[in-house]
């Protein structure tokens, strides 16, 4: 399966959680639209929203993104399902956050956090980054940097 598609099959999945969810915001973990997804307003960014969970798809050697999810996002999907999807892409999956270090920016949606980098099988760039990411299917919210 090639990366779009893979990519896109994630999304999928996904954006039939957040529906399921009810996910009114545009957050991951149901807070501010900040990278890593923070958990609430004024919450350090990374942190999931009190007693919420954090789950991650890190495909960074592959194709230099994490996907990441907040409570909501783990809730409505539950965390079988995001770590069999996650699996079925070769990914690395944990119920935290994607990692920090060589963080191109993030794009965050409904459906979750899709972190970019610098580092793995399709370094990032921030500008191509923040295109992909406001151009997406869904569009998202851009924050440049880690």
């Amino acid at each position: 399966m090639t990366i779009v598609s893979r990519s896109f099959a994630l999304s999928f999945v996904f954006a039939a959680a957040a529906l399921v969810a009810g996910c009114g915001d545009k957050t991951a973990t149901g807070g501010s639209a900040s990278a890593g997804g923070s958990a609430a307003p004024g919450a350090k960014s990374g942190a999931p929203a009190a007693g919420g969970k954090t789950a991650s798809c890190n495909l960074v050697t592959a194709e230099s993104i994490c996907r990441e999810y907040g409570s909501k996002n783990v809730e409505a999907a539950g965390e079988d399902s995001l770590k069999t999807t996650c699996d079925g892409l070769k990914g690395g999956f944990k119920m935290e956050a994607c990692p920090k270090d060589k963080r191109v920016g993030s794009c965050v949606t409904q459906e979750g956090t899709k972190v970019f980098y610098t580092d793995g099988g399709f370094p990032q760039e921030a500008a191509k980054a923040e295109k992909s990411c406001k151009e997406g299917v869904p569009a998202g919210e851009w924050k440049a940097g880690g």
